[in-house]
């Protein structure tokens, strides 16, 4: 079973046929390509990122006794991107205005699709975005599966 988020263009009703569904798993391609794979998703500032610190591990690279060093910084850099860049593409798209409208668990995405197309009276599990006192600076929720301490720890 896989996870799909699906978000919908701004100003776009429920069940909105341009609805955007991503795929919430590990990429294999986003870990060996991070920067193709984010800018294949349209995800730029995060490619960026993710080219600078890449540019900045093969540059450690090459300096004595650093090797292992650079080689886990793009190491860190193609995991971070495999394990969350559903999460940097979904965000990206928050930021221009698209809202995440369902989360769906099904078997492939044509399920997904049809789950979230044909339910009539009742919606797909909704996310309702709740802001807290302690997340009012944070910009995102939390990543890396990690849970938010907002209640205390």
């Amino acid at each position: 079973m896989a996870t799909f988020l699906v978000l919908i263009p701004p100003g776009a009703a429920a069940h909105d046929e341009k609805a955007r569904f991503l795929r919430d798993r590990f990429s294999w391609i986003a870990l060996l390509l991070p920067v193709l794979w984010l800018l294949w998703h349209r995800a730029f500032a995060a490619a960026l990122l993710a080219l600078a610190v890449q540019g900045l591990g093969l540059a450690i690279i090459g300096h004595a006794g650093l090797g292992a060093a650079g080689a886990a910084l793009l190491l860190a850099t193609g995991l971070i991107v495999a394990l969350e860049g559903p999460s940097m593409v979904a965000a990206g798209l928050g930021y221009r205005g698209w809202t995440q409208d369902a989360v769906i668990v099904a078997e492939d995405r044509a399920t997904a699709e049809e789950i979230y197309y044909t339910e009539t009276a009742g919606t797909p599990e909704r996310v309702e975005p709740s802001l807290t006192a302690s997340d009012a600076g944070r910009r995102h929720g939390p990543m890396l599966g990690l849970v938010g301490f907002g209640e205390g720890r």
